[in-house]
């Protein structure tokens, strides 16, 4: 009975310390997250392009040499888009940067005629002050778009992330299997197999919701490209390549891109017309994202409640940009897998 006693005592403090590690852990993580960006990023594209080095080597190439092969054809792919889209984006980034101080001044008129009506129908509310807010807000995004030398900064740190990542994602791809040998290496022997339980389960989580998300997106975006292309509206590379980035994001990537591309369309032209091609189209990349390509590559991704991928969103979006935004769901769905791992574990297979 006291033997009894003591292992559910002793059961007790090893949850509770694979907690503590596993919550420092993820504070030391979100206290050096700026450093660990290239890391961050390299580690998504190592899964996006795993299982094609993982078909080489079984096919009979040298696993650094399918590395290599791979990495220089995924440089060659990007090199040859980068070739066909760069000098219409470019076109269209330069008018856009020129025509922005126009584009804020009609939305600060819009807004203005929008307060005014607020401030006359709604009582409680006294002349000038939505006005006086208005005012500032605008003044501050003008100011922070003067800031060239924040500009230069971020160039640079993107340059010198764009230089370490390939390096990153070769060892990686490389050395993968045997950093996994080595963590496992170092647990002890009663937790070997939970361990990598936990580890194949949090690969194949992570893996399929990244090559899912980035195969969507990337399609999305080029589909919406040539269909906006098609309709005859300006600056169909830009709003195209928005979608296909913030499709990433569950939810609310598609929203934020609904509202960029209409606002954009409205600002440009003024035409109700233009706007209605682009909801027209924005329906329809919409309709062949959810019937088909949704479908397609998001089959074997993660299933979690929307209420919950919108509130990990937020949170991840808040810690680490556009990267949280993206990691923020296969992350709490790899803590999710792992306390139900240890649980079955300790829990239910002990002797409690």
């Amino acid at each position: 009975m006291e033997r009894d006693e003591f292992q559910k005592i002793w059961k007790t403090f090893e949850i509770i310390g694979i907690i503590s590690f596993l919550s420092i852990f993820l504070f030391i993580l979100y206290l050096v997250r700026e450093l660990l960006t290239p890391f961050i990023v390299a580690f998504v594209i190592t899964f996006f392009l795993n299982p094609l080095v993982n078909y080489m080597e079984g096919g009979g190439i040298n696993r650094t040499l399918s590395v290599i092969i791979l990495i220089i054809l995924s440089a060659v792919i990007l090199f040859i888009l980068w070739k066909i889209t760069w000098p219409a984006l470019q076109s269209e980034v330069n008018n856009f940067i020129e025509n922005v101080p126009l584009y804020i001044q009609k939305a600060q008129v819009g807004m203005k005629k929008l307060i005014d009506f607020f401030e006359k129908h709604i009582g409680f509310i006294p002349e000038g002050t939505l006005d006086g807010v208005l005012k500032q807000k605008v003044s501050s995004l003008t100011s922070g778009m003067g800031e060239i030398g924040s500009l230069i900064k971020i160039i640079k740190n993107f340059l010198t992330s764009f230089i370490i990542i390939p390096f990153i994602v070769f060892f990686f791809l490389k050395d993968g299997r045997r950093i996994k040998k080595m963590l496992i290496s170092y647990v002890p022997n009663k937790y070997f197999e939970t361990s990598l339980i936990i580890l194949h389960k949090i690969d194949q989580q992570i893996s399929n919701y990244i090559r899912g998300q980035l195969i969507d997106s990337f399609t999305i975006g080029l589909i919406a490209i040539v269909a906006l292309y098609s309709a005859d509206i300006n600056y169909a590379f830009l709003i195209g390549g928005v979608l296909g980035i913030v499709n990433i994001v569950f939810y609310i990537g598609p929203f934020i891109g609904f509202v960029f591309g209409s606002l954009l369309v409205l600002f440009d032209t003024g035409s109700t017309a233009q706007l209605i091609k682009f909801i027209g189209v924005f329906v329809f990349v919409r309709l062949v994202d959810d019937i088909i390509v949704a479908p397609l590559a998001l089959s074997r991704s993660v299933h979690v409640h929307p209420l919950m991928v919108i509130i990990l969103i937020i949170l991840g979006g808040y810690v680490h940009g556009i990267l949280g935004m993206l990691l923020a769901i296969p992350l709490y769905c790899s803590i999710k897998v792992t306390f139900q791992i240890l649980y079955r574990g300790l829990v239910e297979y002990g002797n409690w």
